[in-house]
């Protein structure tokens, strides 16, 4: 099986300054020996044309299963990813407010971006890490707290 193919749907992995720990979701069209070319799914350049680019293969993985949206109850300490600004940033929850939770970016701190945000529940999952296996990839979750 051939781990990624032309069609499939992945998440480019930040892996520049101000990117960091980020994932933003892409089609891949061509398969090369080391990088994929990818079309993301909702950055646009200034022509509102979606980017296409040549990304290492060790900054994609597939896209996470359909079901972001994880049911747990999260609590200070648990490693989320937030929906913000075409794409998922992970962080760690701060305050648990009433259908809000505070993230704290680690990833950001010392560019121009806000090290904290505040965001509905229905913008939060509980992160994922994905490896290889014999059959594909497998994904578990990563919950800090109980």
């Amino acid at each position: 099986m051939d781990k990624y193919f032309v069609g499939m749907r992945v998440e480019v992995v930040g892996h520049e300054e101000g990117f960091w720990n980020s994932y933003f979701g892409a089609i891949v069209l061509r398969v090369d020996r080391t990088k994929l070319r990818v079309r993301y799914e909702e950055l646009i350049d200034e022509n509102e044309e979606y980017i296409e680019e040549d990304v290492a293969m060790k900054h994609v993985r597939p896209y996470p299963p359909e079901s972001r949206e994880v049911n747990y109850r999260m609590n200070v300490g648990d490693d989320v990813d937030v929906y913000d600004r075409e794409g998922w940033w992970r962080g760690e929850v701060v305050f648990v407010f009433d259908g809000e939770l505070m993230v704290y970016f680690h990833y950001m701190a010392g560019d121009d971006t806000e090290d904290y945000g505040t965001f509905p529940l229905d913008r939060i999952c509980i992160h994922q890490e994905v490896k290889e296996v014999a059959k594909g990839f497998a994904w578990s979750h990563v919950k800090v707290t109980g």
